[in-house]
């Protein structure tokens, strides 16, 4: 016990002189514990604010695929597209209004020339997060067939796209190591502007290229496979002023030339057509914002005159106005300033002379005929 009692004295002592230098430094100041608590403060609120932008996204995107689950298509036809397809091979997408809490595009059935062939199929909506967007096709009967949403950890513009039924492998649309190079091209306007990738799994199956250069003018998109140069789909915007000022699109795959489902391209148009829609819509209200002048501007010195002399050349009933050096801006009837003018002219006009009436012309031939007869007399 004496030998343990020792070594705790030794422990002691030594925790003492190692105490010894922060026994020495000064306290701490008002100024650095309000800083030490500021600091606390900032960082409380910026994981409070993580997780609460979290929960929010959670609960926007839970919502968005409140439909889009296995149960509710067990033994489902998928009107409009098939098991496999889900969606017509030719479609025309068509924008809709927008609405506070998202975007739309309906789905059309089309022919090879872009024609529409009935009714629409269905409807993609847009819902807006802040962390990410999540897309939903839901087809005439409210039933949601798949789901296309942002990767935003992933290098670049990525989504992962869904079936809503389980059946079959997810796909992922992803520009990846493309992304220096379509940057490039965007930034010197090529013709060829961005590549993505398809993804089925970790297999390569597809290669979108957005070309058309830059603008909104030329909005295309192709898909081919890896290894084929000939593509096997397209989708081009065919139409701004669909119903008046709507965005119209026409998606088609070349038959045999796949087995990509059609829900895929369809997929991938519609993020393309969602982008150009509220790319638009930011240009609508930037000319909102600073509007072009479409009134009559004020004339000029020139002009004024001009208008001057034409106000005079107008109709008794309209009122003269007087001249612009008068202190206040009045008008008088056209008959009474007329009577005005007449009598100026008057009261300045010289007295003149008046000149015997001319004799009438009768009397002046017979004067002229007197001395005549008079000069024959004479002669006899």
């Amino acid at each position: 016990s004496c030998a343990q009692w020792s070594l705790g004295r030794g422990e002691v002592a030594k925790f003492a002189e190692m105490s010894a230098p922060y026994q020495s430094m000064e306290p701490e100041t008002g100024c650095q514990k309000c800083c030490r608590q500021v600091k606390k403060c900032v960082l409380g609120t910026f994981c409070a604010v993580v997780v609460a932008v979290c929960l929010v996204q959670a609960v926007l995107y839970k919502w968005a695929t409140m439909h889009c689950s296995a149960s509710s298509l067990t033994g489902y036809e998928y009107p409009g597209g098939g098991t496999d397809d889900l969606v017509p091979r030719n479609s025309l997408l068509v924008e809709r209004e927008p609405a506070w809490w998202g975007d739309s595009f309906i789905n059309i059935p089309a022919d090879d020339a872009g024609q529409p062939l009935g009714a629409s199929t269905g409807v993609i909506f847009k819902t807006r997060g802040p962390i990410f967007n999540t897309y939903v096709y839901q087809d005439i009967l409210g039933h949601q067939t798949f789901v296309v949403r942002d990767r935003p950890l992933a290098l670049g513009g990525s989504h992962k796209i869904m079936r809503c039924d389980g059946e079959g492998p997810s796909y992922v649309f992803s520009e990846g190591s493309h992304w220096i190079m379509n940057n490039i091209r965007e930034m010197f306007g090529m013709y060829t502007t961005r590549s993505f990738n398809i993804w089925r799994g970790s297999e390569k199956i597809a290669i979108s290229e957005k070309i058309g250069g830059t603008g909104s003018s030329h909005k295309q998109i192709i898909f081919r496979s890896p290894d084929q140069d000939q593509p096997f789909a397209s989708c081009f915007l065919k139409d701004r002023h669909y119903h008046g000022g709507f965005d119209e699109w026409f998606v088609q795959e070349y038959k045999n030339l796949t087995n990509l489902p059609a829900f895929i391209p369809h997929s991938c148009c519609a993020l393309m057509a969602f982008g150009t829609a509220l790319q638009k819509g930011k240009d609508s209200a930037q000319q909102e914002q600073d509007p072009k002048a479409f009134l009559e501007q004020v004339p000029t010195e020139a002009s004024g005159e001009l208008a001057e002399g034409d106000a005079g050349a107008q109709g008794a009933s309209v009122g003269v106005e007087l001249p612009a050096e008068t202190a206040e801006e009045k008008t008088v009837p056209a008959a009474t300033a007329a009577e005005a003018t007449a009598a100026e002219q008057a009261e300045t006009k010289p007295e003149a002379s008046v000149e015997p009436a001319a004799p009438p012309v009768r009397e002046a031939k017979e004067a002229a005929v007197e001395p005549k007869e008079e000069a024959m007399v004479a002669h006899v």
